[in-house]
């Protein structure tokens, strides 16, 4: 009788419909079968918590145990009629060790439990790669922002010359942001590294468990209290697949910029010819196709987010929702990764024109600015009155078609006498000392601004962050380094002693 062969849980295995394996759970091994070897490591900190705890026979931890650590990282072939990682890796072990032995696995916990537990680890990980990731691009923009410090061109909003600053300058401000992404990463990891297991399939066992200690073995900050929140808990996946997409879109306006200066009509840059796409019809195409693949990735993975959120958006359980939605995490993640190593490379190879650079300014008026400061500094003019008599002038420019050389000492003095009704209280000189872009940029020279004293002092504050942040990860990954190493330990002696009691 089919009931002989137990409940619905042994009933179903290796029976899911072909097409559900064709078309989902096939394809979700594929991806998830990386977290085999998170998910021995899970069961392993659990037996040898059920051996300290004596809750099951010890010859059941000993066999348990030995198959485990024979395991070790290897990511064996998996069956995806047996629906997940678990029921796979139960599977195996009654092929190993037995049925009678497999059956104490599951004791005092729930795939639930188990699987946050392993999540969590699997994430912490993949987030500090990320860290390294944008730790290792945020050099490289430390690097090639100091040697373009003086390497003045105008900087833009709207598509319009607005100011000019160094090439230095803007590159030093795309490693800001990357700062605060790892701080984001190091703040997220410390809030979810607590232990869920414990906390079976929403509410707690009736065992007698001890969740400090798989915590502690696990390389966890303590113990996730809430039974139900720890087994269903969404924010921490959002938080880290929001960094990725945080991440990711401050690369995508790095590639936008970098897709700019490399057209002909800036010229501001190029890419060296392996980073460099050409067109099969038009010869004479240098394509930054490389930067439109990091921007095109953000937007993806934008809308992965969202779909995210949404899957996310479930009762207060434990549902199939979120474990789809986990898979898209760890996409967003991985992208990230992905394109922080590529924009690294592209940042490394630019070519930079300082001819160009410098010489777009001169068809633009973007020292403006400047002029209505040394008129407010120097002429001791009210701001709004030295910003009526410059625009009037290059207003009167952009009618007559006329450039920057006619930007002049008469034409501002005309404007100050029709809108002042006095003289221009500046000299020539001060008048071509305001205009020249490289003053204009050494004079804005207030803490954070684009002069080349404050970019160095800013490149030294971001890169003393940059070493505190990864002497922080590197710390940590000590501490998870060491609990995985006192966990093998404790396995290996715990066989060691039973090979030890049944010789005797």
């Amino acid at each position: 009788m089919e009931s002989e062969k137990g409940g619905f849980f042994e009933q179903i295995q290796g029976k899911i419909n072909p097409v559900a394996v064709k078309y989902y759970y096939g394809p979700r091994m594929e991806k998830a079968d990386r977290s085999f070897p998170y998910l021995v490591q899970v069961m392993e900190a659990h037996v040898l918590m059920l051996a300290k705890q004596k809750i099951i026979p010890e010859k059941a931890c000993e066999k348990l145990l030995e198959v485990l650590e024979a395991w070790g990282k290897d990511i064996p072939d998996l069956d995806p009629s047996l629906e997940d990682l678990y029921i796979n890796l139960e599977q195996r072990m009654k092929e190993q060790a037995g049925e009678e032995i497999c059956s104490y696995l599951p004791v005092a916990r729930s795939r639930n439990d188990v699987e946050a537990a392993m999540w969590r680890i699997e994430l912490r990980e993949l987030l500090y790669q990320l860290a390294d990731a944008i730790g290792d691009l945020t050099k490289i923009l430390h690097q090639r922002a100091a040697e373009t410090k003086y390497d003045i061109f105008p900087g833009y909003t709207y598509g319009q010359q607005a100011q000019p600053i160094s090439m230095g300058f803007q590159l030093a401000g795309y490693g800001a942001p990357m700062l605060r992404h790892m701080e984001r990463i190091l703040e997220c990891v410390d809030r979810f590294n607590k232990n869920p297991l414990g906390a079976a399939a929403m509410s707690g066992t009736e065992y007698p468990i001890d969740r400090e200690f798989t915590a502690n073995i696990l390389g966890f900050d303590g113990v996730w209290e809430h039974a139900a929140d720890a087994v269903v808990s969404e924010d921490y996946m959002m938080e880290a697949a929001n960094i990725g997409v945080l991440v990711l879109i401050a690369l995508a306006r790095q590639a936008e910029d970098i897709i700019n200066w490399c057209s002909n009509e800036a010229g501001f840059a190029d890419l060296t010819d392996d980073l460099i796409d050409s067109s099969s019809i038009m010869p004479q195409k240098r394509n930054p196709v490389i930067c439109a693949t990091v921007r095109s990735q953000a937007r993806i993975m934008a809308g992965r987010y969202a779909g995210i959120s949404t899957a996310c958006s479930v009762g207060f359980q434990a549902s199939r929702d979120m474990t789809a939605a986990w898979e898209d995490v760890v996409e967003c993640v991985n992208t990230a990764i992905g394109m922080c190593r590529i924009s690294a490379e592209y940042v490394k190879a630019l070519r930079f024109s300082a001819e160009n650079m410098e010489k777009i300014l001169y068809k633009g008026f973007s020292n403006a600015t400047e002029l209505a400061d040394s008129l407010v500094l120097e002429g001791g003019m009210p701001f709004r009155q030295a910003h009526k008599i410059v625009g009037g002038a290059i207003s009167e420019l952009f009618r007559e078609k006329k450039g920057q050389e006619d930007l002049n000492w008469e034409l501002l003095d005309k404007w100050c006498r029709e809108i002042c009704r006095k003289s221009l209280p500046m000299t020539r000189e001060q008048v071509e000392k305001a205009k020249n872009f490289h003053v204009a940029v050494e004079r804005r020279n207030c803490q954070g601004a684009a002069a080349p004293e404050q970019v160095e002092k800013m490149l030294e504050h971001q890169k003393e962050c940059l070493d505190r942040l990864q002497k922080y990860i590197s710390n940590r990954r000590k501490q998870w380094e060491e609990a995985d190493t006192e966990l093998h330990k404790l396995a290996k002696e715990y066989i060691e002693s039973r090979h030890n009691e049944i010789s005797v």
